[in-house]
């Protein structure tokens, strides 16, 4: 048919102009932006490196402790592929 030609052509098209759009529209999981992190993490570096040796390892052995739960649950939760399979 013509129409698969136009909407392959409309296609290729979307994936030359923009690739991101195309991978979700195409059923590709997006990808995850790991540059939020650094800008999280890098005033915590300055800071620690300003404060003496015991209290920057207190600081940092705390925040570990505090964000391992939620570490832990990023993990564990399922891709956003669907839903989740039922439990029995």
């Amino acid at each position: 048919m013509n129409d698969d030609e136009v909407l392959r052509t409309l296609g290729e098209d979307l994936a030359r102009e923009d690739p991101g759009l195309a991978a979700l529209l195409g059923g590709a999981p997006p990808r995850r932006s790991h540059r939020a992190w650094f800008f999280l993490a890098l005033p915590l570096v300055i800071v620690l490196l300003l404060l003496p040796l015991t209290v920057a390892l207190g600081v940092l052995a705390l925040l570990l402790v505090v964000a391992s739960p939620f570490v832990g649950i990023l993990y564990c939760t399922p891709p956003d592929d669907g839903p989740a399979p039922p439990s029995t």
